[in-house]
Formats: C-alpha cells, sequence, structure tokens
C-alpha cells in the first residue's frame, strides 16, 4: 500500500480512478449478482424459513433464471444490485480523487 496522497485523509493508490479496472470490477459485480448471489439468498432463506417449495438450489436458480427471463423487477434488481453498487462505489472514488 502506498502512502497517503497529498491533503488525503485515506489511501490513494490511483486504482479508483483507474478507467482500466471499471470493467473488471464491473464483469466482477455482475457476475456475483447472475451467480454467487441468488445462491446466498436461497441459503439464508433455507436456515431462516425452511426449505424452499419449489425445490432446492437448483429449482431456486431455475426460478432466478426465470425471472430474469420474463422481466420480473424484483429479479433484476437482486441481479443488478451488486453492479449498481459498485457503479456508484467507482462514481464516488472518482469524485473525491478528482477533487485532490
Amino acid at each position: 500500500m502506498e502512502g497517503l496522497a497529498d491533503g488525503s485523509a485515506y489511501p490513494h493508490d490511483g486504482s479508483v480512478t483507474n478507467p482500466r479496472n471499471d470493467k473488471y470490477w464491473m464483469l466482477a459485480a455482475l457476475a456475483f449478482g447472475l451467480l454467487v448471489l441468488p445462491w446466498l439468498v436461497h441459503q439464508t432463506g433455507l436456515r431462516v424459513f425452511g426449505d424452499y417449495a419449489g425445490g432446492g438450489a437448483t429449482m431456486f436458480f431455475g426460478d432466478f433464471l426465470r425471472g430474469l427471463a420474463t422481466l420480473h423487477w424484483y429479479t433484476w434488481l437482486l441481479a443488478m444490485g451488486p453492479l449498481a453498487i459498485v457503479a456508484i462505489w467507482r462514481g464516488f472514488g472518482r469524485l473525491t480523487a478528482e477533487r485532490d
């Protein structure tokens, strides 16, 4: 880790302002939202509410994909949530880096 940037209260190594990193962060967030997050939601529901009414994790993921295909807003919110969070995070990082 590099030292603090001049006049900055946090370490700044330039990775936030590098636009070449954006596509990798966005791709990772999209993959997380499409592949990992539905499984985590299923596991949380399994522990809190019990068995999924439609079957196991495979059926839950199938229902998730069907929700994406039929354009259900809550399915798209789950899938695109991490992407939106990363986009906002990267945008705020660039705004604060530009002020320095």
